[in-house]
């Protein structure tokens, strides 16, 4: 008797199966295709990612080492992604720099600081290299003041933008404040040790050249 009422409870379990998958058997292999749908279409993003990243880097490094990579760079700048972009705007500007076309260069790297879609260290760091690739005309108390917020405040470059402030000092003949400037700078807890050795450095030259002017009149 047991084997006849397990072979009605299968019969009706397979009854059952058939029902569900005649009114659902659609849209279950309609899920099962978007399933695989999706997987195949992730997969063939991640590889046409991955392929058009590898292709932008092959085209920034061929760029950069053409014989004219400023017009090569230039040319190819707008095809690249962001990453990429960025780069070649950062490569284009020091090349601007190394062919003495300051003005061109400060104004590129002012152009990258206040681009909003790139990260904001890199926008602080074209900043601060506008400054430092700025033609000796430009107003130096203007230079300060386009970088005091990088000096004042904590962070990555305030080491840098520091040192950079002194140097501008001593262009404005103001050693005291170049000396102020420096002694901070090299109190600060988290600057590099080859940056920390250069400006105590430049400190003992300074001190050396104009006495210890951090607390007495400019000389």
């Amino acid at each position: 008797m047991a084997d006849i009422f397990d072979e009605i409870e299968e019969d009706l379990r397979r009854d059952r199966m058939t029902l569900l998958w005649q009114r659902y058997g659609n849209f279950i292999l309609g899920f099962a295709i978007l399933i695989v749908i999706g997987v195949a279409g992730n997969q063939g993003y991640d590889y046409w990612r991955e392929s058009r990243a590898q292709a932008a880097g092959d085209a920034f490094f061929e760029a950069v080492i053409a014989n004219e990579p400023l017009d090569a760079l230039n040319s190819i700048s707008t095809e690249l992604p962001d990453g990429y972009k960025m780069l070649a705007k950062f490569r284009m500007a020091a090349l601007q720099a190394d062919n003495n076309d300051k003005t061109n260069a400060e104004e590129s790297y002012l152009a990258l600081s206040r681009d909003v879609a790139i990260d904001p260290f890199y926008r602080e760091t074209a900043l601060l290299l506008s400054v430092m690739n700025a033609p000796e005309v430009v107003n130096k108390n203007e230079l300060i003041e386009r970088i005091s917020g990088l000096a004042e405040f904590a962070g990555p470059l305030q080491g840098l933008a520091l040192e950079t402030t002194a140097g501008l000092y001593l262009k404005l003949d103001n050693p005291k404040k170049a000396i102020s400037t420096l002694s901070r700078a090299s109190e600060l807890a988290d600057i590099s040790p080859s940056l920390r050795q250069r400006m105590s450095q430049s400190l003992l030259i300074l001190k050396s050249n104009y006495g210890d002017l951090s607390s007495t009149g400019t000389k």
